[in-house]
Order: C-alpha cells, then structure tokens, then sequence
C-alpha cells in the first residue's frame, strides 16, 4: 500500500509540476516514479531511518528556515558589538543517527557556527558569541541547538 501511495504522489507532483493532465503527462510520472521507488528501495537505508516519524519532521525545513534568519541577525548584532571565536563541545539528547546528522547540519546552516565532530552524543563546534559574555557551555547550548534538538526530538521514533 505505501508503494502504491507513494508511486501516486510522486505521480501527481510530476503532473503538477508539468502542468497539465494528460496522458502523456501522467504516464510519464508513472514510469519516473517507478525509477525513483526502484532506487530509493536499492540505495537508501531504509532499516537506519525506521525510527524517524516523518510526518511530525515535514514542517521542520520551515521551521529552520526561520531559525537561519533569526541566526543571521543575532550574528548581525554579535559582529557591530565585537565577536569571540569558542570551540565548545555540547551533548545531544538524539538517539536516531538520521536524525542527529539532520541536527548537525542545521546547525551548520544557521549563521555562528560551524560543526567539527559528532562523535555519538558529542557534537564539537567553532561558534561565535560576543566577547563580553562568559565562555558558557550551558549557554551554547541553548544559543547553538536547543531549539532545533527540542524540534527533532518530537520526530524521533521511541
């Protein structure tokens, strides 16, 4: 029944997204999603994501959307006031590996920090902070991953 559902809406996107329904047009996303299913089932570890509940993850590139704006000004107004580079190491609360690389690469997507190392529940960063405050880990923490690790944990499978 997924294969089937899925076959449907990649079908039904290729229509959209040729804007026209016609045979041809339907016919064509058939054999495209066919393709698509037939790699997706050959490459894709799909036993490593079985613990991400992707419906509660759909409404997460929107979100980090928002988080790299918010990020970009905060960096904004840490630059106008004198910026300190810390590599500072926080742990991570996500057991899912899919979704700790998600995790990461938001991370590295919102302006101020950069990921070195994700060893387990480890993650090591170079980030930006301003110089007049304290060299805080906790406070890393919350400015670097929390809102995105709280947002993640909500898609992780128990």
């Amino acid at each position: 029944m997924g294969k089937v559902f899925s076959m449907a809406a990649l079908t039904a996107v290729w229509v959209i997204l040729a804007e026209g329904l016609t045979w041809r047009n339907v016919l064509t996303g058939l054999i495209i999603s066919t393709i698509a299913l037939f790699f997706i089932a050959k490459f894709l570890p799909l036993k490593e994501i079985s613990n991400v509940n992707f419906y509660k993850l759909a409404t997460y590139p929107f979100y980090l959307i928002g988080q790299i704006y918010l990020a970009g000004f905060h960096v904004i107004k840490i630059i106008l006031s004198g910026p300190k580079v810390d590599i500072v190491t926080v742990p991570t609360k996500i057991k899912a590996e899919a979704l700790k690389i998600i995790l990461v690469d938001s991370i590295t997507l919102t302006p101020g920090s950069v990921l070195l190392e994700l060893n387990d529940d480890k993650i090591t960063l170079l980030w930006i902070r301003d110089k007049k405050s304290p060299n805080d880990p906790k406070a890393a923490e919350e400015q670097l991953k929390a809102k995105l690790e709280r947002r993640l944990l909500k898609a992780q499978k128990p």
